[in-house]
């Protein structure tokens, strides 16, 4: 599934799945996805779903951006930001490989892998089998490391957690079931000033996170973790 994550000055608004061959952007309340924003024109965009996605300007007074760059017509590719007027999307595509499902194995069927394998003797798997557990959702949270808040721990329990400040910073980490990733929605104009994670600058792409990464955004460094 493809989606578009709408953020407004470094905040999250909601997030639109393109299940449609054609979505309308722009200021007009009969569009798809309306923009209550004058510098979007009635009708500013189009996008356009076959075998790839396509954002395509309708001859907009503002034109329509991606990653910075002012297109007419151009394909999505995973991590993208289009910006259209004082908004700007996060574009998603599940099919991409850090989006993959993670198959979670329980104990019993990993040590019946590791006897196929030859590296557990066939006694050790014998009798009753307990039934694997549930798997629930981990508990996160980013602790501030070093800042104006620091220690302050913030818990990750919505779909989206913005970080930083708009106009200056903003990072987003999206929960996906036990998952969590870290986003570099940039802000408008904020391009050339993504965050860090682990003191390297990230690119568009969105960062699976794991326990104990630091992530530096508007002059603050959180540490995720999982164990709450």
């Amino acid at each position: 599934m493809a989606r578009l994550t709408l953020v407004h000055e470094g905040t999250v608004i909601r997030e639109y799945e393109l299940t449609k061959e054609r979505m309308t952007v722009g200021r007009k309340p009969s569009n798809d996805i309306p923009l209550d924003d004058p510098t979007v024109s009635g009708q500013h965009a189009v996008i356009l779903n076959l075998q790839n996605v396509y954002v395509e300007d309708l001859g907009s007074t503002n034109g329509t951006l991606i990653n910075g760059k002012r297109i007419n017509k151009r394909m999505l590719k995973h991590g993208d930001i289009v910006r259209i007027g004082h908004h700007e999307f996060k574009f998603t595509d599940d099919t991409a490989a850090e989006f993959e499902a993670t198959m979670v194995l329980s104990a019993e069927t990993m040590a019946e892998a590791r006897q196929a394998r030859g590296k557990e003797p066939a006694a050790a798997t014998a009798g009753a089998r307990p039934a694997p557990a549930a798997a629930k959702p981990a508990a996160a949270m980013v602790k501030v490391v070093s800042g104006p808040k620091v220690g302050q721990s913030i818990p990750l329990n919505k779909p989206y957690t913005t970080l930083g400040s708009p106009g200056v910073q903003v990072a987003v980490i999206a929960r996906r079931g036990s998952s969590y990733y870290l986003m570099p929605m940039g802000g408008i104009g904020q391009q050339n000033n993504p965050p860090r994670l682990n003191d390297k600058v990230m690119g568009t792409q969105s960062t699976p996170l794991k326990e104990g990464d630091v992530i530096e955004v508007a002059g603050s460094k959180l540490a995720f973790t999982l164990n709450g």
